[in-house]
């Protein structure tokens, strides 16, 4: 009498899913902070000369609210309280450009934003991708909410064009 034979075939190993898991593992690199550092520093280039754009606005409130969830996930520090005084000049721009439609800025809310795009790289340091990937989605969440009117108090701010 023979034995039934199993139909269990093994699926094969993904080869790459071990680069994945050490990628995501690994420290953000200096060229990756740096060139988003960069990219930010076009932006603040473009509010200071009053030529800035959707995609602008978008890029500065990408990265005060990436770098504030890192902070609340404690991931980073912020003892200079960076992060308040851009979320603050932003808005003030904001406002101020929707009551009276001068696009310009002024230097005190410049500097605010150039101190947290100086301080990007340092504030940065030590942060995984893994980590990265997860203040993205926590950001994203957090917006979806607010945009449900399920965070009491939340500001949300559309990008002036």
């Amino acid at each position: 009498m023979s034995r039934k034979r199993s139909r269990y075939r093994p699926y094969g190993v993904n080869p790459t899913a071990h680069l994945v898991a050490i990628q995501g593992a690994s420290l953000l690199s200096l060229d990756d902070r740096t060139r988003w550092a960069l990219t930010l520093e076009g932006a603040i280039a473009a509010i200071r000369t009053a030529t800035a754009t959707e995609a602008d606005w978008r890029t500065v409130f990408d990265a005060v609210n990436l770098v504030e969830q890192l902070v609340l996930m404690r991931k980073a520090q912020d003892p200079a309280g960076l992060v308040k005084a851009a979320q603050d000049a932003s808005m003030a721009m904001l406002d101020r450009q929707r009551a009276t439609g001068v696009r310009s800025a002024r230097s005190s809310e410049l500097a605010a934003l150039s101190d947290l795009r100086a301080a990007w790289v340092a504030l940065m340091d030590g942060i995984t991708h893994s980590e990265r990937l997860d203040a993205d989605m926590a950001v994203a969440r957090r917006v979806q909410h607010a945009l449900a009117g399920g965070i009491p108090g939340a500001k949300l701010v559309e990008a002036l064009a």
